[in-house]
């Protein structure tokens, strides 16, 4: 009796051994789908406060949590600052989710960042980059995910 309950746990333990290890396997890295909306939401002398909303689709069968962000944004190639992602960023299993992160320009990215704006009249859209990576956790596994986009916008989408 005491052997058939310890090979009863022994199974329960190595079915869940078999899951835990099963769900490791089948992840698939979150899909980046674009931004799609930006907005600058304070320009002072505290820096330039930039929103933007983007898509990311989770393509498993399990919810996934951002746990902290380290990418740098840029516009037409002027460094605005490092992207903060929102106080609870969980992406449902197999959905699309909307983002709103937000960044603020270092006071030294300003002049440059005034120069480029007076040049963006002459222009009908301008680039959006992202660079770094996002640490993601799923049940007790991390794993840190790198990112790197490039998007073009209209400079009407900016508020120009």
């Amino acid at each position: 009796m005491i052997l058939m309950r310890s090979k009863g746990w022994l199974l329960l333990l190595l079915f869940a051994a078999m899951v835990t290890l099963e769900s490791c396997r089948v992840y698939r890295d979150v899909e980046f789908k674009g931004v799609t909306e930006t907005r600058f939401t304070s320009f002072n002398s505290q820096g330039i406060t930039c929103e933007f909303d983007i898509e990311l689709y989770n393509p498993n069968p399990y919810k996934i949590s951002l746990m902290q962000s380290d990418v740098d944004l840029f516009l037409e190639g002027t460094r605005l600052g490092e992207v903060i992602l929102p106080a609870v960023a969980e992406l449902p299993a197999d959905q699309t989710t909307k983002l709103k992160l937000s960044c603020t320009a270092e006071p030294a990215s300003i002049p440059k960042l005034v120069g480029g704006a007076i040049g963006l009249v002459f222009k009908k859209d301008v680039v959006i980059e992202g660079t770094g990576f996002v640490t993601a956790k799923a049940f007790m596994i991390s794993k840190t995910v790198p990112i790197k986009f490039n998007q073009r916008l209209k400079k009407e989408d900016l508020g120009f």
